[in-house]
C-alpha cells in the first residue's frame, strides 16, 4: 500500500559554513502516514537516503508507527481491557479528574502509564504497544542493511516520565545494534579519579535527544543521531535496561502493597487520585480500607467513627459492641487494621497526629 509524501521543509541559513562536528540529530522527513500493511521499512529506507546515513549512526523510531505498521490497535471501548491484557502486573492506579490511569509492568519490562496504550495521533483507535520492542528494532535494522548496505544502530523510542521527575520524556523500548548500556567502569573522570559505579544508560539518552527533533505535533516520527563515539559498538537489547526483577530498587511498601497486605482484592481497592488529597480524604480512606471483611467468615461487630476530621488532631473511636470477647477482638483487630492503613497514606505526605481509642459498648440487657 503506498502513502501519501509530505515535502521535506528546507530552511536556508546565511553565514560561514561550519564544518560538520560533534553529535548531530537530524530529522527523517518526507514519511507519510503510516497505516496497517505498509512496508515501514522501505519507507525508512527511501526517507534516509537524503540524510547519507553512515556507520555509527543511531536511527531512532516513534514505536507508535511500527505499531501502526503492524495494526496493533483496539477499538477505543476496549481500551482498558487491552491495558489489562497488557499488564505483567499492576504497579498503582491513580484518579487525574475523572480518568483513571493505570501503571503497569509491560511484557518487555518497562512500567508504562496505561501499559503505553496511546490515543494521541491515533485516529483510528488506540495504538498498542508490540510485545517484542528488541525483535521490531532488529527486524528494522536487518531491513535498512538489506536496503542501504549501511550498518546503523535502531532504537524504538516511546514517552514516558521517570520515577520522581516532573514531565515526560522518550525512552528506548527497542534496540538492535546499539551499545544501550555502556559501562565506564575502570576509567577515570575528568580529575582522573576512578569511576567504579559509572554505567550509563545510553540508549535512553539517544531516545530523548532525537525526541528534540521529533514528537507528537511535529509529524517526523524518526531521527537520525550521528556523532556519538562508540553507540554501536555493542549489540544490547533495550529490555537490559528495565530494573524491574530482583535488582528493583524502589520495592518500598505504596499504598497499594499495604491494601494488598490488609487483604484486598485488586476489585476491592479504591483509587488515589494523581493530585494531593486533603488529610480528611485520606482518613477516611484508610477507615474504608480497614473495614474490608479480610475473609468471608464471621462478620466484624467492631464500628469505627471519626470526631472532628477537620480539627488539628482527628480522633477515631472504634465501637466495640456487645458484652463477648468477640466484640473486644473484633475492635482491637479493626484498630490496628485503621492503624496501619493510616500509615500508609502516611508514606508520600505525613498525615496529621491522629489519636484512636477503643470504647466498649454493652447494653443494659447484657450487663451482669
Amino acid at each position: 500500500m503506498s502513502t501519501s509524501r509530505h515535502p521535506a521543509q528546507v530552511t536556508a541559513v546565511s553565514g560561514p559554513v561550519v564544518p560538520e562536528s560533534g553529535v548531530r540529530v537530524l530529522p527523517v522527513s518526507g514519511l507519510g502516514e503510516i497505516r496497517e500493511g505498509d512496508d515501514l521499512v522501505a519507507e525508512l529506507a527511501a526517507a534516509l537516503v537524503p540524510l547519507s546515513p553512515r556507520p555509527g549512526d543511531v536511527l531512532c523510531v516513534s514505536t507508535k508507527i511500527v505499531s501502526k505498521a503492524l495494526g496493533l490497535r483496539v477499538p477505543a471501548e476496549e481500551r482498558e481491557r487491552a491495558i489489562a491484557e497488557a499488564a505483567v502486573r499492576t504497579v498503582a492506579r491513580r484518579l487525574h479528574t475523572h480518568v483513571v490511569t493505570s501503571v503497569v509492568q509491560i511484557p518487555s519490562g518497562p512500567i508504562m502509564a496505561a501499559a503505553g496504550v496511546d490515543s494521541s495521533n491515533a485516529p483510528d483507535g488506540p495504538l498498542l504497544l508490540p510485545e517484542d520492542p528488541d525483535a521490531c528494532a532488529r527486524t528494522v535494522r536487518e531491513g535498512l542493511l538489506a536496503a542501504l548496505g549501511v550498518e546503523l544502530g535502531v532504537v524504538l523510542t516511546d514517552t514516558s516520565s521517570r520515577i520522581w521527575r516532573v514531565g515526560v520524556g522518550d525512552i528506548a523500548l527497542g534496540a538492535a545494534g546499539v551499545a544501550s548500556l555502556q559501562d565506564l567502569r575502570g576509567g577515570t573522570d575528568a580529575d582522573g579519579r576512578p569511576l567504579s559505579v559509572t554505567v550509563r544508560n545510553l540508549a535512553d539518552e539517544l531516545a530523548a535527544a532525537a525526541d528534540l527533533v521529533k514528537g507528537k505535533s511535529s509529524g517526523v516520527p524518526a531521527a537520525l543521531v550521528r556523532g556519538v563515539p562508540e553507540a554501536t559498538g555493542q549489540d544490547i537489547a533495550a529490555r537490559e535496561l528495565s530494573r524491574t526483577g530482583p535488582e528493583d530498587w524502589f520495592r518500598r511498601p505504596s499504598l497499594e502493597s499495604v491494601w494488598v497486605a490488609l487483604g484486598l482484592a485488586p476489585e476491592q481497592e479504591p483509587v488515589a487520585r494523581m493530585s494531593p488529597e486533603p488529610a480528611a480524604e485520606r482518613i477516611s480512606r484508610a477507615l474504608a480500607v480497614a473495614a474490608v471483611p479480610r475473609d468471608a467468615g464471621r462478620p466484624s461487630t467492631a464500628v469505627a467513627r471519626v470526631s472532628t476530621p477537620e480539627g488539628p488532631r482527628p480522633h477515631i473511636v472504634v465501637h466495640a459492641v456487645g458484652a463477648t470477647a468477640d466484640a473486644l477482638i473484633d475492635a482491637a483487630t479493626l484498630a490496628e487494621r485503621i492503624r496501619t492503613a493510616l500509615g500508609a497514606e502516611s508514606l508520600g505526605v505525613p498525615l496529621p497526629e491522629i489519636t484512636l481509642e477503643i470504647v466498649h459498648t454493652i447494653s443494659e440487657e447484657e450487663q451482669p
